[in-house]
C-alpha cells in the first residue's frame, strides 16, 4: 500500500511524500467533527508551506482526504508535525444567522454550503420539509445538525454529513451498509469496552424560565425515579425561553431524559490489517460474543475511524456505536 501527500503553496504543488516520516494518521467521523490528517515531515529546504495551504492525501492512487494545514509544530531536529482539517472545520468555526421555512435538511445543507462557498457532492434527498426554523448566532455545522436531528425525529431515518474528499456529502445510514465482517478470529486484534455514567448521563431535569433574576422561576421538572435510586441524582439544568408552553416544556424534559438517561457505552476495535474501505458512517457485521454483559453479533455502525500508516503497515482503530 502506497500513500502520497501533496501540499499546494502559492501556486506550486509539492510532493511531501519523500520527506514524510512514518506515522501518518487519518481520522474521520460522523459525529459532526472535522476530518483530520496528521503527519510529520523533515525540513529539507525545498518543501515550503504555511498554515492555510491545501493538503491532499492519496492511498494507492485514490484521494482519501482533502483539507488545509491548520497547525505546525517544529522541533530542534527540524521535524515539522502537521495537522490538517477538512471542510467541516470551517463550518464549525463560523457562526451566522439563518431564517428559513419549508426546506428539507438537504436543501438546508446546500444553502449553508453555498453561503460558505464550499463545494458539495452526493447529497441524498431527505424528503421531509422543516416547516420553519430560526437559527440565530449558531455555527453553520450546528445548523445542519439541527436540521438532521429534526428530520430523524420526524422520519426515523438517520443521515450523516461529512467531507468526502473535498466535497460535502449527505448520506442516509442504510446507503452505507457494507458486507464487511469483523470478528475476534483474526479480523479484530484487540478491543476496548468502556461504560460510563459520569460525563453525559442524567436522570433528572430542571428547566427554568429565562428572564430577570427576580422573575426567574422553575418551569418544569421531571426525573426517572428508578435510575435516581440506582445511580443517585444526576441532574440536567437549563434556562429556557419564557415563551415555551407547559406542553413544550414537558416534551423538552422527556426528550432530555430519553437521550441522556442511560449508561454511555464505548467500544473501540483494533485491526492490524487496515481496510480503507471501512470508514466512519459505514455499518459492518461485528461479532464479539464475550463482550462484557452484552455480547455482539450484528450489524454495527462505525462512528469514528482512525487509519494509521507506520513502518510499512496499515492499522486501524474503529469506534463503534453500541446499540441495545
Amino acid at each position: 500500500m502506497e500513500f502520497r501527500i501533496l501540499i499546494a503553496h502559492n501556486g506550486t504543488v509539492y510532493d511531501a511524500t519523500p520527506v514524510t516520516l512514518e506515522g501518518v494518521e487519518l481520522v474521520q467521523s460522523i459525529r459532526m467533527e472535522a476530518g483530520c490528517l496528521r503527519f510529520s515531515v523533515v525540513r529539507d529546504g525545498i518543501l515550503n508551506f504555511v498554515e492555510g495551504d491545501k493538503v491532499q492525501f492519496y492511498v494507492d492512487g485514490l484521494l482519501r482526504f482533502a483539507g488545509w494545514v491548520m497547525t505546525k509544530e517544529r522541533t530542534s531536529a527540524q521535524i515539522i508535525a502537521v495537522t490538517a482539517y477538512d471542510m467541516l472545520f470551517y463550518l464549525a468555526k463560523n457562526k451566522d444567522t439563518y431564517v428559513y421555512w419549508d426546506k428539507t435538511a438537504t436543501e438546508v445543507a446546500k444553502m449553508i454550503a453555498a453561503g460558505a462557498g464550499l463545494p458539495v457532492g452526493t447529497m441524498t434527498d431527505t424528503g421531509w420539509k422543516i416547516p420553519q426554523r430560526i437559527e440565530e448566532g449558531q455555527t453553520l455545522l450546528d445548523m445542519i445538525q439541527s436540521a438532521l436531528d429534526l428530520t430523524e425525529k420526524a422520519t426515523g431515518k438517520e443521515y450523516f454529513f461529512f467531507d468526502g474528499g473535498g466535497r460535502l456529502m449527505l448520506r442516509e445510514r442504510q446507503e452505507l451498509v457494507t458486507n464487511g465482517v469483523l470478528r475476534c478470529d483474526g479480523g479484530i486484534s484487540d478491543y476496548w469496552y468502556r461504560t460510563d455514567i459520569s460525563k453525559d448521563t442524567c436522570n433528572a431535569v430542571k428547566l427554568y424560565q429565562a428572564g430577570r433574576k427576580e422573575t426567574e422561576h422553575l418551569a418544569f421538572q421531571a426525573e426517572n425515579a428508578e435510575k435516581v435510586g440506582t445511580w443517585g441524582k444526576l441532574q440536567y439544568y437549563a434556562h429556557v425561553p419564557f415563551t415555551l408552553t407547559e406542553a413544550q416544556l414537558k416534551e423538552m424534559a422527556e426528550s432530555v431524559l430519553q437521550e441522556k438517561c442511560r449508561v454511555v457505552k464505548e467500544l473501540t476495535v483494533e485491526n492490524i490489517n487496515g481496510d480503507l474501505f471501512l470508514t466512519a458512517g459505514q455499518s459492518v457485521y461485528l461479532e464479539i460474543p464475550d463482550l462484557a454483559e452484552i455480547g455482539i453479533a450484528k450489524m454495527s455502525l462505525i462512528e469514528k475511524s482512525i487509519h494509521i500508516f507506520k513502518d510499512g503497515e496499515h492499522k486501524m482503530k474503529l469506534e463503534m456505536r453500541v446499540e441495545e
